[in-house]
C-alpha cells in the first residue's frame, strides 16, 4: 500500500512539474484554461444565491483543484490500465499518459454535467444510474475515437484498452450519480 502512495505523489509532482515548466504541447495549456474558465462558471452558478467574494473564491479554487486531481486520477487509470492491458498502448512514455489523462477528464466533465442536468430527471434510481454509467462509458469511448487523429496522434492504441478505459470512466461516472443522489438525499429528507 505504501508503494502505491508514493507511485501516486511521484506521478502527481512529475506532472505538476511538467505543467508548470511551460515545456508541455500547447493544447495542454489550452485545455487548462478551459478548465478555469469551467472551474469559474461552475462556482458562480454554485454560488448565485449567496455570491460573496470570499466563496466564490473557495468554490473556484476547489474546482480548480478537482480538475488538476481528475486530470492526474486519469494519467493513474492510464497508467494501470497499461500494466492490466499488455500492448494496450504503443509508447509508454508520459505525454502518452498524460493525453489519455486528459481525455479521461474531459469524458468525465461532460458525464458529470450529463448526471447533474438529468438528477431529476429521472424518478427511478436504478435508471437514472444506469444511464449515467452507459453515458460516462459511451462519452468516453467516442472521444478516445475522434481524438484519434489529433490529440492521440502518433499513438496506438488497443481496442481493448480503450474499452477498459471506458469502462472506468463509466464507473466513476455512475460513482459521481451515487454521490449526487445521496447529497440531495438529506435535503429532500428535510423539506
Amino acid at each position: 500500500m505504501f508503494v502505491f502512495i508514493v507511485e501516486i505523489i511521484k506521478i502527481a509532482i512529475q506532472f505538476i512539474a511538467d505543467l508548470l515548466s511551460g515545456e508541455l504541447p500547447g493544447y495542454f495549456y489550452i485545455w487548462c484554461g478551459v478548465f478555469l474558465v469551467y472551474a469559474f462558471i461552475y462556482a458562480c452558478l454554485e454560488m448565485r444565491t449567496r455570491l460573496t467574494a470570499a466563496e466564490l473564491a473557495e468554490s473556484f479554487f476547489l474546482e480548480c483543484a478537482s480538475h488538476l486531481a481528475g486530470w492526474i486520477i486519469g494519467i493513474l487509470a492510464a497508467r494501470v490500465s497499461v500494466y492490466l492491458i499488455e500492448d494496450g498502448i504503443s509508447q509508454q512514455h508520459k505525454l502518452a499518459l498524460y493525453k489519455i489523462g486528459l481525455l479521461l477528464l474531459i469524458s468525465y466533465d461532460f458525464s458529470a454535467i450529463f448526471s447533474s442536468v438529468t438528477n431529476k430527471a429521472f424518478a427511478q434510481r436504478n435508471i437514472a444510474e444506469i444511464c449515467a454509467f452507459i453515458v460516462g462509458m459511451t462519452a468516453t469511448y467516442l472521444l478516445f475515437m475522434l481524438c484519434r487523429d489529433s490529440i492521440l496522434q502518433g499513438l496506438i492504441l488497443s481496442q481493448t484498452y480503450v474499452v477498459t478505459l471506458s469502462i472506468l470512466s463509466g464507473i466513476f461516472t455512475l460513482l459521481y450519480k451515487i454521490s449526487l443522489r445521496s447529497a440531495g438525499a438529506p435535503k429532500n429528507s428535510q423539506l
